[in-house]
């Protein structure tokens, strides 16, 4: 089974259908979030990333990791990142600039949990 369906199953089956606005964190500044799956079916390996602030990106997956919670996605600009889930929420790592993103946590809950390594 692939990573992308643990997504799916934590998110949204429906395509373009939005989550709620979840707390996030990009390089360790808190800013409200939600994704959206892209795709009409599970598996799904596209979404769509919305800050609170109006600006938007959208991830499609094209490795998988060694890990079934690792996965490798390239935004709409070529940048390429890995993906990591924990616990229904997941971290983004660019992996050519380290820019991170965590998707459903504080700070505090970030440093205290698996993803840690994203907002240390």
């Amino acid at each position: 089974m692939t990573f992308a369906l643990h997504v799916i199953a934590l998110g949204s089956l429906g395509p373009a259908r939005a989550d709620q606005w979840s707390r996030c964190l990009y390089n360790n500044q808190s800013i409200d979030c939600r994704r959206a799956f892209l795709c009409s079916g599970a598996p799904c390996g596209v979404f769509k990333l919305e800050w609170k602030d109006g600006a938007s990106d959208v991830f499609t997956r094209y490795k998988d990791g060694v890990a079934r919670n690792v996965g490798f996605y390239k935004d709409t600009r070529g940048g390429e990142w890995m993906l990591r889930g924990f616990a229904g929420s997941f971290g983004l790592r660019n992996v050519d600039n380290g820019n991170a993103i965590v998707y459903g946590m504080t700070l505090s809950e970030c440093r205290q949990s698996m993803l840690e390594d994203f907002c240390s």
